[in-house]
């Protein structure tokens, strides 16, 4: 994966609609963008997820595989 600019909620939509789009957990996404704090990650996929451009449930994360709150981009 490219590198990841921006502020916090930047990087994660970045993270979110690069292709293939798939449910990511959020440790997987702060990983994926270069987000230390991985706590920070919660509220901004939380808010994402109230939003009809995103998903967010309990699944399996497509690049852990853990079961765990995952979100997913409906429309890149």
């Amino acid at each position: 994966m490219r590198k990841v600019d921006g502020s916090n909620p930047e990087k994660v939509v970045q993270v979110l609609k690069t292709p293939p789009l798939r449910w990511l957990c959020d440790d997987c996404v702060a990983h994926m963008a270069d987000i230390t704090n991985r706590v920070a990650v919660n509220p901004i996929t939380t808010t994402l997820g109230l939003t009809t451009d995103f998903a967010r449930e309990k699944s399996r994360c497509d690049h852990c595989h853990d079961t765990k709150l995952v979100t997913k981009c409906l429309r890149p």
